[in-house]
């Protein structure tokens, strides 16, 4: 994990990246490098997890990677490279495909469509740029392309705030997309060569409830193995995504620590302590006790580390902005998430209502989540992370997990009984003889009202003589927030 910025077509390409690097110093403590060829240049600055190969890599290109390859050792091995690298795994594929005679994009285009993983990379070859990022947006991308200088430009990073800091305005590059750009003659190429990886809906449907709970127990099983390492927690909410995660990796791990947060008296904090004792984690349970004053106090980091005042964005990422902080002063640099299962299993209420239009309005409405997953929450949750030097992981959103999720008959992802849903049907049915069906049928609340978070930015902004009945008003207190920070990149469109 870590952070990577780029420029291709600006003779001061260099020094441009350092100030990019620089802003996103927080993403990869480790180390930093550049690889530089006239007007291009790339950059990463490192958090070591896997390996420990600084980058970028060069060879016949050159290579920089932000993520994890989870099935890298697999690959390793079919391939026969000895290396405990993810990124010199996937750069040998890469190269070896362009040895072939096959273009730049369709080297990355190949080694991709092997790798099982979450990623944000960036692979030069001559006066080609290739861009690329997983299916699902887990690992964030922003680029821009244009006009400065009185010469074509493309410049790219981890984090929009890298772009601001150069003057530039950045937008998502798309989850699942691989786009392939060219500068000659002072001129962008026309046609950008542009290949997707996204995940696909299944032709085949998985119907029948035993097969599907067989299926989807053992690609979430694999999920969570692949993504533990010494230095992996949970952010541990109690409700069943967390709670089902924790009980798998137990099996595996059986110290990995949880962690928790909350006002005293909240939800979240009494359901965690709850849920832990159920699966025999107590011992492995961490709580840190939230106050008013140390949530005004993440506020401008939250803000900072999102780029946005949205109230949403804000009250959602500052609960996780502190399990990430209390996990990363523990020695953690991996943090599992449950991000993924409501939009996989339909686990929202609005998808009852989709599911009474019909299953394959369901069916639509899910793809649609995941296919908009990254900017509505993934960017959200990296950066908060990030913040704090602890890299996300999701295992809900595994390539194999969502194919199986994908498969799986809208029918069992939510039961209608005398009237009344159970979302994420199959998905609790998956944790029966892991937890006890109090936490397994259990509807937990948001993370924003269960932590208490919630009520205390009310308080907050109603305290900074924000009217509740005028509306907006704590959105009007994060703005006043960021102006009296200067934060000018945030928001940005």
């Amino acid at each position: 994990m870590c952070g990577i910025a780029g420029v291709f077509g600006n003779p001061e390409s260099d020094l441009e990246v350092k100030k990019m690097l620089a802003a996103l110093g927080h993403r990869g403590p480790d180390a930093c490098g550049i690889y530089t060829a006239g007007d291009l240049s790339i950059g990463n600055t490192l958090l070591k997890i896997t390996g420990d190969m600084p980058q970028p890599l060069t060879g016949i290109g050159a290579l920089v990677l932000n993520g994890e390859i989870y099935n890298f050792r697999e690959l390793k091995a079919e391939i026969g490279i000895k290396t405990d690298s993810d990124t010199e795994l996937l750069f040998s594929l890469i190269e070896t495909g362009v040895r072939k005679g096959n273009t730049p994009i369709n080297a990355v285009f190949s080694a991709l469509s092997k790798v099982n993983g979450d990623y944000a990379l960036a692979y030069v070859c001559g006066r080609e740029l290739v861009l690329a990022r997983d299916p699902s947006g887990v690992k964030p991308l922003f680029y821009c392309s244009g006009e400065r200088m009185e010469k074509p430009e493309i410049a790219f990073a981890s984090e929009k705030k890298a772009l601001a800091c150069t003057g530039r305005k950045a937008k998502p590059f798309p989850q699942g997309g691989i786009l392939s750009f060219n500068i000659e003659n002072r001129k962008i190429a026309e046609k950008v060569v542009v290949r997707s990886i996204k995940t696909k809906p299944p032709e085949e449907r998985i119907s029948v409830e035993k097969e599907a709970l067989f299926h989807l127990k053992a690609a979430l099983e694999r999920a969570v193995e692949l993504r533990l390492t010494s230095t992996a927690g949970i952010a541990f909410s109690g409700g069943i995504d967390s709670t089902f995660l924790a009980a798998i990796a137990k099996r595996i791990d059986p110290d990995i620590s949880l962690y928790a947060v909350g006002l005293p008296d909240s939800h979240d904090i009494a359901q965690a302590d709850y849920a832990a004792q159920a699966i025999g984690m107590k011992k492995n349970l961490k709580v840190h006790f939230l106050s008013p004053k140390e949530i005004e106090a993440a506020v401008p980091q939250v803000i900072y580390a999102t780029e946005s005042t949205d109230p949403m964005k804000v009250t959602i990422g500052l609960p996780l902005y502190i399990v990430a902080k209390t996990a990363g002063e523990d020695g953690k640099r991996v943090l599992l998430t449950g991000q993924g299962a409501d939009e996989l299993f339909g686990g929202y209420s609005r998808h009852e209502g989709f599911f009474d239009q019909g299953p394959d309005v369901l069916d639509r409405e899910i793809y649609s989540d995941l296919e908009n997953i990254s900017t509505i929450n993934l960017e959200r949750d990296d950066m908060v992370t990030m913040a704090n030097s602890v890299e996300l992981r999701v295992p809900f959103l595994d390539k194999d997990v969502i194919k199986t999720g994908l498969a799986v008959s809208p029918e069992l992802k939510i039961v209608k009984k005398d009237g009344l849903y159970t979302r994420k049907y199959i998905l609790r049915k998956a944790a029966e003889g892991l937890l006890p069906p109090e936490i397994l049928w259990k509807e937990k609340k948001a993370m924003q009202y269960g932590t208490g978070v919630q009520k205390v930015l009310d308080w907050l902004a109603r305290d900074s003589g924000f009217s509740k009945k005028q509306g907006k008003h704590i959105e009007k207190y994060l703005m006043q927030v960021a102006s009296e920070k200067r934060f000018g990149f945030v928001n940005e469109r």
